[in-house]
């Protein structure tokens, strides 16, 4: 009976202490990577990077965020293979092209490190073929058709609209494109072009103004996240478009929100980018302490109109939505 009492004893400091043997690591030497395409400097990725952070100081773990400072892949590959060099306890990122990420998570995987995708996967013709073990964000297809068909009811059969690309190729803003192509396209019978507006705030405005120009009878700009739409807010502005050429975005922005309240652009989707950056690294804290296997998570919850802007704007201005 007192062999057992204590074994219990045993059993109950190891569990209370976080594990069962000796190879079993404390929080704060465990040290997980979440890398991006794109970094802080980009409003999206300084919220994802916030999410992060907080959940480092919550579990007591090192939670590092890196991204290139524009998109680069073969930069961001770089930094996972460096992540993977320095044995991470485990790694989070975004598969910005399929092609580029299939063989440096097929090496982590091997080595024993954990890898979630996040943000951005892979396209549905490749799916199964990059061996992540879940994936925590939105489903960029799915949203795509979703913010169209907010924008419907304003639109004329056989309407124009543009989808203002900020990363050409990038595999998930192409999907909120094809989402929104299919929906135009298929429903009202419309036409879609797509226009890559780069990274620079001031060439995307030239080349917006270039388009509308040749195209007078664009009915809508669709821009995929806050680098496409905050230049094309302020065309809007200084060109007295407003009510004129509709808008509609993707993510949240103290600048888009703005414009949401001013009648400038219609709407956002919300992908609440902070939840990938926390739930990435609980996720990989939870496998490496307790092989709790990671489980997709779907972020995307909604689309933010006027009517619903005042109560996330706060939110926005603090850096968590």
């Amino acid at each position: 009976m007192k062999r057992l009492v204590g074994l219990v004893l045993v059993l109950c400091c190891a569990l209370v202490l976080g594990g069962f043997g000796s190879a079993t690591l404390a929080a704060d030497e465990m040290t997980f990577y979440v890398i991006a395409h794109a970094g802080p400097g980009d409003p999206f990725w300084a919220v994802v990077q916030r999410g992060v952070q907080d959940a480092g100081k919550a579990l007591g773990v090192r939670a590092i965020f890196e991204g290139p400072a524009g998109y680069n892949v073969p930069e961001q590959v770089a930094m996972f293979r460096a992540a993977v060099e320095a044995k991470a306890n485990g790694i989070a990122t975004t598969i910005s092209d399929a092609r580029a990420w299939a063989e440096p998570i097929k090496e982590a995987r091997k080595r024993g490190i954990p890898v979630i995708a996040i943000n951005c996967k892979e396209p549905e013709e490749l799916r199964g073929t990059i061996p992540y073990m879940a994936y925590i964000g939105m489903d960029e297809y799915e949203a795509g058709k979703m913010a169209a068909r907010q924008l419907l009811p304003k639109l004329k059969k056989g309407a124009r609209v543009v989808v203002a690309i900020h990363q050409a190729g990038h595999v998930g803003l192409e999907a909120r494109a094809k989402g929104i192509t299919e929906v135009i396209t298929k429903e009202i019978g419309g036409k879609v072009d797509k226009l890559d507006i780069t990274q620079d705030a001031t060439q995307a405005i030239g080349i917006l103004r270039s388009y509308l120009k040749a195209n007078p009878d664009t009915a809508a700009i669709f821009t995929l996240g806050p680098l496409g739409a905050i230049p094309t807010i302020k065309m809007i502005r200084d060109d007295g478009l407003k009510g004129k050429v509709l808008m509609v975005s993707f993510d949240l922005d103290p600048t888009v929100i703005q414009a949401i309240s001013d009648g400038i652009c219609e709407g956002t989707v919300d992908q609440q980018q902070y939840l990938q950056g926390y739930m990435a690294v609980v996720e990989l804290y939870l496998y490496a302490k307790y092989k709790l296997n990671p489980a997709d998570y779907d972020t995307g919850r909604g689309f933010v109109t006027a009517e619903t802007a005042d109560a996330v704007a706060s939110l926005v201005k603090q850096g968590y939505r």
